[in-house]
């Protein structure tokens, strides 16, 4: 019967027919075509072959079918599909797998948000020491996420997964420990541990140690090296480096003073939302340092600044308003500006409505 069968494949291979009872190839051979399929981008015709097969356990498999749908890659992204995917490859033991339906539990992303069921399955990756499993079950324990805080036991599994190389563990240590957070304060341990994460180009801890050195704080004070910390971070899309990089290029400090640069970099800043870039960009623009000075330009930074809060912005935006710079001259919105910056503790801002009012102005 077998040598009768392997003929039929043959002659059927010769003749260009398709066997549809899949009795050729066994269900391994399946499994294995199907991924190299995925890896080709074919993924109708990977899913097509999983399509036939019953109870596939292979969690290679299956974690490539999540990521398909997750990206959207060869077919229309579904969630739900994806995590469906995912958490037959969980349960099956795949650490990665697992990890993914902590991520999902953890911050609501196609699962109702259970803090609970995401330290469990971050529990199961950890328990295969998984990187990522270690470092999400060290922030359960350290946040009290799903369970009692722990901070010892968060330390331990942030050193476990920082030994296994993982950027964010190696950033966690450096907070810990310079914030005292779970632990004693101890500046030379933190600013170990943000060193190792800022050699893996980890941006936050860029900007961290060049904060450090601009206050001298837990190191000898360096401008210049906080400038080229802040610098590797801002090329790497910390707006708050951006923003840093642009002062220092603005008042030359650590580097030499370079208008055009600060606002290059403000501008960086200002298209993340970052609302100190916004004011500060605006006084660029109010003087012409680095720019030709508009002062419609000047208004509007002033404005984006103000509304999110920034009680600087709010100032000087009341300070256009006033006089009519950039905006058409309006003493109700001047004051109604200066109110709310001077809510904020804005002395400046306190003493014109001051003397707005002596002069009878205000409505």
């Amino acid at each position: 019967m077998k040598k009768t069968l392997i003929n039929i494949c043959g002659i059927a291979a010769l003749s260009g027919i398709i066997l549809t009872f899949g009795s050729c190839k066994s269900k391994e051979e399946k499994i294995a075509e199907a991924i190299e399929l995925i890896k080709q981008e074919k993924v109708a015709e990977a899913l097509a072959i999983y399509e036939q097969l019953e109870e596939v356990q292979d969690t290679i498999l299956l974690n490539r079918l999540g990521e398909v749908y997750a990206k959207g890659k060869g077919v229309e992204q579904d969630s739900t599909k994806a995590l469906d995917f995912f958490e037959k490859s969980a349960n099956l033991g795949n650490p990665n797998a697992q990890h993914i339906m902590g991520f999902a539990y953890d911050f609501g992303k196609g699962k109702a948000k259970d803090l609970k069921k995401a330290f469990e399955w971050y529990q199961k990756a950890a328990e295969q020491d998984l990187p990522a499993g270690l470092y999400r079950l060290g922030i359960c324990y350290i946040e009290g996420y799903g369970v009692d805080k722990n901070p010892d036991k968060a330390i331990e599994l942030f050193k476990k997964a920082v030994e296994k190389g993982h950027v964010r563990a190696m950033f966690e240590l450096g907070w810990a420990y310079t914030q005292g957070n779970g632990v004693v304060v101890d500046m030379e341990e933190g600013i170990k541990y943000y060193q190792m994460a800022a050699d893996k180009n980890d941006m936050y801890a860029l900007y961290n140690l060049g904060c450090f050195y601009s206050k001298g704080q837990g190191v000898e004070k360096d401008e210049k090296k906080a400038f080229e910390y802040w610098l590797k971070a801002a090329e790497l899309g910390h707006d708050g480096a951006q923003y840093s990089v642009a002062y220092d290029y603005e008042y030359g400090i650590g580097t030499e003073k370079d208008g055009k640069k600060a606002v290059e970099w403000y501008l960086k800043a200002v298209n993340q939302g970052n609302v100190s870039a916004m004011c500060n960009l605006g006084y660029m623009y109010e003087k012409g340092d680095g720019v030709e000075q508009n002062w419609g330009k000047a208004a509007e930074m002033y404005k984006m600044a103000a509304e999110k809060g920034d009680a600087q912005a709010q100032h000087n935006l009341g300070w256009c308003y006033y006089h009519g710079k950039g905006v058409e001259k309006n003493l109700k919105e001047a004051a109604k500006w200066w109110q709310k910056a001077a809510d904020q503790g804005n002395e400046s801002a306190r003493k014109w409505l001051n003397t707005m009012a002596l002069r009878n102005e205000l409505y």
